[in-house]
């Protein structure tokens, strides 16, 4: 497969993924993709680029949309917003961009007004935020997975299936990201019939966790759930809770409970229980797509395959297979490949084939709403991860 690859244009890093004999034979669809390939979060960016060039050339190699080859400029914003929003103007300027993935979501709302009256572009982006079910204010925008909400409600509804009454601890940090959900969560406690016995809010980074440790003893919550925090904090609470004598099932959304993430932490996380938007167990794959996808992290040379996938590099296949499938279907119809056109095809999407990768995909408020929860066995020398059925 492609490895990442780039090179400078106006002070951003750039990369392109197109197959050559589709292209030669058919315009191609242009799409602009901004990810942090450099800065703290590079690691994430890599991953995510790797999965986009993996996804291209898969679809490309299988007639791309609807005979048309998918181009895909990447460029390094460096999880910058003011980076996101210029490398998005000059890509949209060019009057022939069909789609815009942004880094996250300060990206999204920062550029969406503009969008929404100027360019009228299809976007999408890496974030999960509550608020992106407002379909007015991000109009051209979808989300390939459900919202940090739908994700905390995911887990309630894990936490009443299998105790009665239950108790849950909500850990968070103080970031925008870590305050997100919590709002709706106490709205879904109350309607659920569960009981929030402790909020603790930490800083994002610098954190005394013994505080916390040992405030989450006194609560001796049923449940605690880890949210807003990526790979930093929330281990070593959950670490010194463990050393408390802290008996709660830990918990997590999505950012804390990818595979390569959990199995970091040790022995101390075992059977914590995290919500993901996918499917990723990869040793037992089944369909065109989840297959595809585990033969690609196979030939995965900077990486070694470990039977797992990262969540970044399946949103990506996720996001490509949609897009290609909506841009195809208007291409058919004759339609201009326009943000009103792309986005009506995205809130039709109904019993979407995923093949694999979630089952089958209803768009509803331009969101996936579903998840798959899992529980992880870790020691020092084994790793695994159950799909919980409730």
């Amino acid at each position: 497969m492609t490895r990442p690859i780039g090179k400078t244009l106006a002070g951003l890093a750039l990369g392109a993924v197109m197959a050559g004999s589709l292209a030669a034979q058919e315009e191609s669809v242009k799409f602009s993709i901004a990810l942090p390939l450099s800065g703290p979060l590079a690691f994430s960016g890599e991953v995510q680029q790797a999965g986009w060039q993996s996804a291209l050339e898969y679809i490309n190699a299988n007639g791309g949309a609807a005979g048309r080859p998918i181009e895909a400029e990447f460029y390094d914003d460096e999880y910058k917003v003011d980076l996101g929003v210029a490398g998005f103007k000059r890509a949209a300027s060019a009057g022939d961009l069909v789609f815009a993935a942004g880094d996250g979501t300060p990206f999204v709302r920062a550029i969406s007004p503009e969008n929404n009256d100027t360019y009228r572009v299809l976007m999408s982006a890496t974030g999960f935020a509550s608020d992106l079910v407002d379909t007015e204010r991000y109009k051209y925008h979808f989300l390939p997975g459900p919202t940090y909400s739908d994700m905390v409600r995911e887990l309630f509804a894990y936490m009443k299936a299998e105790t009665e009454n239950p108790t849950v601890a909500l850990v968070y940090s103080t970031t925008e990201f870590g305050r997100d959900p919590i709002e709706n969560a106490r709205a879904y406690a109350d309607e659920m019939g569960i009981e929030i016995v402790l909020e603790e809010e930490t800083k994002w980074s610098g954190v005394d966790v013994t505080a916390s440790a040992i405030k989450l003893r006194n609560a001796a919550a049923d449940y605690v759930i880890f949210h807003g925090y990526a790979g930093n904090v929330w281990p070593e609470i959950l670490k010194t809770a463990r050393d408390y004598r802290v008996e709660s099932t830990f918990m997590g959304t999505a950012y804390n409970s990818d595979p390569e993430m959990v199995r970091g932490v040790g022995p101390a996380v075992d059977g914590y229980v995290g919500v993901v938007p996918y499917d990723l167990t990869m040793e037992d794959a089944e369909g065109e797509y989840a297959v595809a996808i585990r033969d690609s992290l196979q030939e995965w040379e900077a990486k070694e395959y470990n039977g797992y996938a990262n969540m970044g590099y399946v949103q990506s296949w996720i996001t490509a297979l949609i897009l290609r499938d909506v841009i195809a279907g208007a291409i058919e119809a004759g339609e201009e490949l326009n943000g009103e056109n792309l986005i009506a095809r995205i809130n039709d999407l109904e019993d979407w084939d995923s093949k694999g990768i979630l089952g089958d995909v209803t768009f509803v408020d331009q969101r996936i709403p579903s998840a798959v929860v899992y529980r992880y066995s870790v020691s020092d020398d084994a790793f695994s991860m159950t799909e919980l059925d409730y």
